[in-house]
């Protein structure tokens, strides 16, 4: 039996074959609950790998929570210290997760252990760099958060500063649904990848964070049950699968049909070329970024910059 269960888990339901073209029913929102229903046990086992590298955020995260039960003192400085490393081991994990998911999303097969393994040595270096942003930017905002929240009461400036920097996290936390999807499809730089995810979340701002607020309750009330299975199982996987048929229908709006896509052999990622031209960059990489047109939509103009040739990350 348990036999049986796990290779289900691994293969999948023999009664359920791989997803066809023909199998798909029209229109995005049917194709997801379509994927959702034949990846169901992929997602799983997607989400068990991926919750390992989110263990020592745990452990930092639940050390961090008995501390405030014992002592009710605040979160301290320790914990964002403690928690940027571990976003550093977080970020490529999530690239490597958000190729698959991109792929899933966008029926297209992909397997979990060596995509996952692929997409990870292609990616590491941003994927880490993103981490350490991430890592930086928690230290910013919860030590602004303690500090305007206590002078709040006192002073209506900082009160008003207190609600600004809630609405700027909010809004950093929405461009990280783009900048790993991103990351994997595009060959793009990444700062350019952190300002491109700025402005495609502002052309969409209303659904952006509808999707953020579904995808951010999955997560937290997977999350709130810390060491149960819940989050383990589902926590990650399935809300980063909304995420993903999200951002792949803003890359078809707004970015594939403005550039020539390009399969590497190798890594199977887009390669950005001119979209005027339908240069694909040779050996070096053509950068392209977005810029928002007169009509509110986004358009890709190459940038014509060549990437590291010492090896190191593009950043």
């Amino acid at each position: 039996m348990a036999g049986g269960f796990f290779n289900k888990m691994y293969y999948g339901n023999p009664n359920k074959p791989d997803l066809k073209k023909e199998d798909v029913k029209t229109g995005r929102f049917k194709t997801f609950f379509t994927v959702l229903q034949i990846r169901f046990w992929q997602l799983i086992q997607l989400n068990l790998l991926y919750s390992v590298f989110w263990i020592p955020a745990f452990v930092v995260l639940q050390g961090q929570l008995l501390i405030m039960q014992e002592t009710g003192e605040p979160i301290s400085l320790l914990f964002y210290l403690l928690m940027i490393p571990c976003l550093m081991l977080i970020g490529p994990a999530t690239a490597s997760v958000s190729y698959i998911l991109r792929n899933w999303a966008r029926d297209e097969h992909s397997w979990v252990w060596s995509d996952f393994k692929d997409a990870w040595k292609e990616n590491w270096k941003q994927g880490m760099f993103m981490g350490l942003i991430d890592g930086i930017a928690l230290l910013l905002f919860g030590v602004n958060f303690v500090f305007y929240g206590q002078m709040a009461g006192k002073n209506l400036l900082y009160a008003f500063l207190y609600y600004f920097m809630i609405m700027i996290a909010i809004l950093f936390t929405m461009m990280n649904m783009f900048v790993f999807p991103m990351m994997v499809t595009y060959r793009l730089k990444l700062k350019q990848i952190i300002k491109n995810s700025f402005i495609l979340t502002m052309v969409k701002l209303p659904f952006a964070f509808l999707i953020f607020l579904l995808s951010a309750a999955i997560f937290i009330v997977t999350l709130a049950y810390l060491l149960s299975i819940p989050f383990f199982v589902v926590g990650l996987t399935f809300p980063g699968l909304i995420i993903a048929s999200y951002v792949n229908w803003i890359f078809d709006k707004y970015i594939n049909p403005k550039v020539t896509d390009q399969k590497d052999p190798e890594n199977d990622n887009a390669e950005i070329a001119d979209a005027g031209n339908g240069n694909a960059g040779g050996t070096g990489r053509d950068h392209a970024e977005i810029e928002k047109g007169d009509e509110g939509s986004a358009e890709v103009g190459n940038m014509g910059k060549e990437p590291p040739e010492d090896g190191s990350p593009e950043s």
